[in-house]
Formats: C-alpha cells, structure tokens, sequence
C-alpha cells in the first residue's frame, strides 16, 4: 500500500511538473513524507472507521428520519440533531481504533516517513533489530500504555451508559 501511494503520489507530482513547464518544486511538494505518510494512513484505515460508523448508522431506525422530518428538521440540522447524538458511541469507536491502529502502525511509516522522522514502532522496531532490548522496551510499553487507557476508559463508558 504504502509503495502504491507514494508511486501515485510521484507520477502526479511529474504531471503537474510537466504541465506547468517541468519545475521539481511540485515534485518535491508531493513528494514530502508527511503528506504521503498521511495519504496512506487515510487509504488504509478508512474502512476501519467506516465500517464502524456504518454498523451504528444501521442501529438508527429510518423511522426517526421520518418522525424527524415531519417536525421540520432535514439536511444539516437532521444531521446534528438526530445523526450525530445517536453515533456519538460509534464515532468515538472508529476514533479509537483508527488512533491505536496508527499508534502500532510501522510498515507504511517505514516506507513512507520523512528523514529523522520516527514513531513509537518505528524506534522499537530499529532497536531491536540491532538487538538492543533494554532501548527499545519504554517505547513499546508507551504503545501498550497509550493504547490501553483510551481501550479502558471508552469500555467503561460504554458500559455505564448501557447499564443506565
């Protein structure tokens, strides 16, 4: 994936160097390692977060839109009035699962990060490859500890406002 995007990146980048009359400072712009690094996350996490606010849409029932348009709500006001209320626990998931899926994401941001730019994977997967354990262990531990907390505390929400 994260070779696909960044040869996508690249050939539109020469297109429109070679539109506006062969300059390499697009070329350098769509090559940065933020924006690729960014475009790929977006590619490979979206069905993550769609899939989950997919699931909590199928929850409303089609009858609150009704009732909902009937007493004068449609378009934005239907969507921040009726939607958003109701998939507040589905967008908080698919926040969640998107944030500890980057969080542990090395692959992409191997391949695709800007030079001295590194990440919690990142600097755990190079110390240990040069079998520097004791290096590399607070960095993996903050990825476990970062990852667990919001687990946690989004689980505990979820059960106190089942159990009301």
């Amino acid at each position: 994936l994260a070779v696909g995007v960044f040869v996508a990146v690249t050939q539109t980048g020469k297109g429109l160097s070679a539109m506006i009359g062969g300059s390499d400072i697009i070329l350098g712009f769509f090559g940065a390692g933020l924006a690729v690094t960014f475009l790929a996350y977006v590619v490979r996490f979206s069905a993550v977060a769609l899939s989950t606010v997919e699931n909590g849409m199928l929850r409303i029932p089609p009858s609150l839109d009704d009732a909902s348009r009937l007493l004068g709500r449609e378009g934005l006001g239907l969507l921040r009035n009726l939607h958003l209320p109701l998939l507040r626990p589905s967008l908080l998931a698919a926040m969640l699962l998107v944030f500890v899926d980057v969080l542990k994401e090395m692959p992409i941001t191997l391949m695709t990060r800007p030079f001295g730019w590194d990440t919690l994977a990142v600097r755990v997967f190079e110390r240990t490859a040069e079998a520097q354990w004791a290096e590399a262990a607070p960095a993996a531990l903050l990825i476990v500890v970062t990852g667990f907390i919001p687990v946690m505390l989004l689980t505990r929400k979820m059960t106190h406002a089942t159990s009301r």
